[in-house]
């Protein structure tokens, strides 16, 4: 391969780096994004339907409904993507995920359990979301 052409193929690699480390870079932290969760998601084995929202970052899923106090330990994973959520409630301040605080939860099916004997079905902090604003709750997915 001549010189010039390599050097233009190795620009083309930096190039291409920048690009994609600038998109892993600029995951919107929830406080923010904009926008709503929508789509209708599958219906969960109790009847119940859900909602898709876009989650920035790979979270824990914790036990309960809503955390308030007490035993709201970490029962699995929730991988960054589009996931879907049952409802939302407000309790606990979440985890600060890149900067972002909330307070409100969503609930939903882990996508890998971590705690033996959990059933997969907790909470998820709404800093995760990307539609997630400060200290409100997700638009587009219905209180609890």
């Amino acid at each position: 391969m001549p010189a010039a052409t390599k050097s233009t193929f190795a620009l083309a690699l930096l190039a291409a780096g920048a690009v994609v480390a600038g998109t892993l870079a600029a995951a919107p932290p929830a406080t923010a994004a904009g926008g709503s969760c929508s789509g209708a998601g599958p219906t969960t084995p109790s009847g119940s339907p859900t909602v898709y929202c876009d989650t920035y970052v790979t979270a824990g899923v914790y036990q309960g409904a809503s955390p308030f106090e007490g035993d709201s330990r970490e029962i699995g994973i929730l991988y960054a993507g589009r996931n879907w959520f049952v409802c939302q409630s407000k309790g606990r301040e979440n985890p600060v995920i890149q900067g972002a605080r909330n307070n409100w939860w969503l609930s939903t099916l882990a996508d890998v359990v971590t705690r033996p004997g959990a059933s997969g079905w907790g909470s998820f902090p709404a800093t995760a979301v990307v539609q997630g604003g400060a200290w409100e709750p997700v638009p587009g997915v219905p209180i609890c």
